[in-house]
Order: C-alpha cells, then sequence, then structure tokens
C-alpha cells in the first residue's frame, strides 16, 4: 500500500514530515479512512472490515467532488481501531516500544496496564506518556500539581502512609486502601488530599488510572 509509507506535509506546519506508518497509524485503520474519504455506502457507518468494503463498494457511490484530508479524523480512525484490539494484541504492540527502551515486562502484566489507559491514546506509542511509572520512577514532577497538593503537613504524613506500606505483608490494592484510608482518618487528614498527593508521587501528575491499582502494580 504505497501511500501508508509516503512522507505528509503537516497540516499545521506547513513541513514535510514522516510517513504514516511512522507515525504510528495502523495500516488497517488508514485503509478505512482512506476508502470513506471519497465514498460511503449511503448510510451512516464509517468503521468497515476490509470484507465489508470489498462487499459494499460500487463504483457509483464514490463521490464526484474533491476529497478533503483530515488529519483529526485519521487520528480518530487509529482510535477507533486500536481500542478495539485485545488486550494481549495491544501488549504486543507496546511491548515493542519497550524493548527499544531497554525494558521487559511480562505480557499478562502489560496487557492489564494497556487496559487500563488504551481509551486514552490515539497511537501505540502514546501509551508510553500514559503508563512510563509503571517502569521507571518520575523523573520530573507537574510544578503546578505539586504546589497544590505537597503542602503543610502533607509531606511530613506520607512519610508516615510509606512506613505503613512498608510493613504491610499482602500487597493488594483494596486492601492497602483500607489500610491507608483508616491512618488518613486517625492522624484527621483529608482523605481526597492524600490520595492526590500519593498520585503525585506515583505518576508525577495528577494523571492515570485508579490509584491503588497503580499502588499494587508497582509492587512495593
Amino acid at each position: 500500500f504505497p501511500v501508508f509509507a509516503m512522507n505528509w506535509t503537516d497540516p499545521k506546519t506547513g513541513e514535510l514530515t514522516q510517513g504514516f506508518r511512522e507515525k504510528g497509524f495502523l495500516p488497517e485503520a488508514f485503509i478505512n479512512m482512506l476508502a470513506v474519504l471519497g465514498w460511503n455506502d449511503g448510510s451512516e457507518q464509517e468503521l468497515f472490515t476490509m470484507d465489508e468494503l470489498i462487499s459494499k463498494f460500487s463504483i457509483e457511490r464514490v463521490h464526484k467532488g474533491g476529497a478533503k484530508f483530515d488529519y483529526e479524523k485519521a487520528k480518530w480512525f487509529n482510535h477507533q481501531y486500536l481500542v478495539r484490539k485485545s488486550d494481549d494484541e495491544l501488549a504486543q504492540l507496546f511491548s515493542k516500544e519497550l524493548t527499544v527502551k531497554g525494558i521487559v515486562c511480562e505480557l499478562p502484566k502489560l496487557a492489564l496496564i494497556v487496559s487500563m489507559v488504551k481509551e486514552r491514546v490515539s497511537f501505540v506509542h502514546e501509551l508510553w506518556g500514559q503508563t512510563s511509572f509503571f517502569f521507571e520512577a518520575p523523573a520530573a514532577y507537574d510544578e503546578k500539581v505539586a504546589q497544590k497538593r505537597w503542602k503543610d503537613d502533607v509531606p511530613s504524613f506520607m512519610l508516615e502512609l510509606a512506613q505503613l506500606f512498608d510493613h504491610q505483608t499482602q500487597w493488594q490494592g483494596e486492601a492497602l486502601k483500607h489500610e491507608a484510608a483508616e491512618l488518613i482518618t486517625a492522624k484527621s487528614q483529608n482523605f481526597g488530599n492524600i490520595m492526590n498527593a500519593l498520585r503525585l508521587a506515583l505518576v508525577g501528575g495528577s494523571f492515570g488510572p485508579d490509584l491503588f491499582t497503580i499502588v499494587e502494580l508497582l509492587g512495593k
């Protein structure tokens, strides 16, 4: 599919950039996007399998006007195909990105990780931005979040929370959440403030999936 590997002009900067494959587009998503760029089957359907495209195509339904490529729409197609992949298949694709970074992760664990964040990305390579903290400690922290969450007596309480975690023999998310909640109540802390501070400490910002799933997967 020659056009898939061609370089293209960035619609925002006008600069020649990487080919669509190098940009992270899935071949099946790109083919689907091109097919409906100048054709439709008379319905509102936008996502077609290759078999559906072959069976439904007719030259009479090809638009007579010139088609206009929309990069954001192309990203939407890629997102739709990405989230429809099984977690195992997506983990296999993402593992290639991790290998380049020198990171090895068991596929069952990686499948669980990608299942929690795949709705938030359009490309496989974007998974790193949503999951890097599972594989390496944050090298920087969101300053605005730190100013809001890491203040007053929160830092000293976080040391107590760390000690609580250190003494746990069972490392399971729900149990750890219960233990943390009891300590927060005993010390008259605000649960939301502490949870946001813990998220900041673990991921470097205010993003990420369920907090105590992160805690459990990171391990003691």
